[in-house]
């Protein structure tokens, strides 16, 4: 792929996926072909941001995890997190932040390597 194309790519989605992976995402970009660029463009991210924000504020009702595709985690967290003395979605507030991204980034290579 293009350098240019992986930059715009990189800079349009660095604040959805885990720093972590920013440089074996550069490196796995680079022996594809141009065409995979507009498939990547397609791909659905969650926000992390809006990840965060539920987790805050309705957390302790599981819509974060809902939100981010894990159901049974948000049921779990909807039915027993009250148990916790809602210590529970205090503490997976940043938990779903980073999962949010994790799946994100799932969801991007899933669509690289599958092209």
């Amino acid at each position: 792929m293009d350098n240019a194309k992986i930059r715009h790519l990189m800079a349009t989605y660095k604040k959805e996926l885990p720093e972590n992976t920013w440089l074996s995402l550069n490196k796995t970009l680079q022996d594809k072909p141009d065409e995979l660029y507009d498939a990547i463009r397609t791909v659905k991210f969650k926000n992390p941001t809006t990840t965060l924000l539920l987790s805050i504020f309705v957390g302790g009702l599981g819509v974060d995890r809902f939100y981010i595709g894990d159901v049974g985690l948000g049921v779990a967290k909807l039915l027993f997190g009250w148990l916790t003395m809602f210590i529970w979605p205090f503490i997976d507030i940043f938990i779903s932040y980073k999962a949010c991204k994790n799946k994100n980034y799932a969801s991007l290579m899933q669509v690289i390597m599958g092209y």
